[in-house]
């Protein structure tokens, strides 16, 4: 009888593993190999586990099989089954909470300075000088306040209707709002549309929010699979902040990109350097905490 339920469980377990991906969305060109040629597939279309896609340059493409959701956002040639190993892989970082929790948590606030008007004051147009206006709170942050509350209770689709309905209400304060919708967005795992979201929030250095930009910026290019680009953007960062929680929240990150990159030593030089920088702090003995596990 054991004998009998376990070849059943295992059966089962085989069929998930051969099941179908379903597409789940797509953005710009993404096509499927296909007796020697490419056909560009959509929304609703199931791939075999052998496929072979391709993406061409600002294209995204999110695919579905039962629970697992991977995307991709860098252009290329991917087998599926790589794909689909490489989105397991990252899903075990459990990136949302450590960048939501962990490392959000660590860094002690945003630079000081200008926010936007949801928040208190309105920055100046893209290409006139940094000056700031501030402005009493208006009907902004109480949508601001409302879609956080319903965010934060994981009412999901109520809060991007409020924040998206104020990004249309508020002109001048697109970006916070667009911020909030892709942040919103993540934590629906709808990591394509999250991340063309927040190509489009434009935080500005000096606002207080910028830190938690560049950290959900991060994540979502982890998430995408696009590693060469999250270390990029932490390469950057990481040069015009040096020093400090921030810093050391980046070079965790960057760990995880010399990981998914298949860079090891990469990874422990990066852990190391954010040791280094403050043992004692909390983001500290996180990453000495990783350095053991490579």
């Amino acid at each position: 009888m054991k004998k009998w339920i376990l070849g059943v469980f295992l059966l089962a377990a085989l069929g998930v593993a051969a099941q179908d991906l379903q597409v789940a969305y797509t953005e710009g060109l993404v096509e499927l190999a296909a007796g020697g040629t490419w056909k560009e597939i959509y929304p609703g279309d199931r791939l075999p586990a052998n496929a072979r896609i391709r993406l061409s340059k600002d294209s995204f493409a999110e695919l579905s099989q039962g629970a697992t959701r991977l995307s991709v956002s860098q252009s290329g040639v991917y087998l599926v089954a790589d794909l689909v190993a490489a989105s397991k892989k990252v899903s075990s970082w459990q990136l949302g909470k450590v960048v939501s929790g962990k490392l959000k948590g660590a860094v002690t606030g945003g630079p000081k300075g200008e926010s936007t008007a949801a928040m208190g004051a309105r920055g100046a147009a893209v290409g006139a000088p940094a000056t700031v206006e501030w402005v009493e709170s208006t009907g902004s942050q109480e949508a601001l306040d409302e879609g956080r509350s319903l965010l934060a209770e994981e009412r999901f689709d109520e809060a991007l209707k409020v924040f998206q309905d104020a990004l249309k209400a508020y002109p001048g304060e697109e970006a916070i709002f667009n911020y909030y919708i892709a942040t919103t967005y993540s934590r629906q795992q709808r990591t394509a549309l999250a991340l063309r979201t927040l190509e489009a929030a434009r935080i500005a250095p000096q606002e207080s929010i910028y830190y938690d930009f560049v950290l959900l910026k991060g994540q979502l290019l982890l998430e995408s699979l696009a590693f060469t680009d999250a270390l990029a953007l932490f390469d950057s960062q990481l040069a015009q902040n040096p020093g400090g929680g921030f810093a050391q929240a980046l070079l965790i990150l960057s760990a995880y990109s010399y990981q998914g990159l298949g860079k090891n030593q990469g990874a422990r030089e990066a852990l190391q350097k954010a040791v280094n920088l403050d043992s004692s702090s909390e983001l500290g003995r996180e990453a000495a905490s990783l350095l053991t596990q490579l």
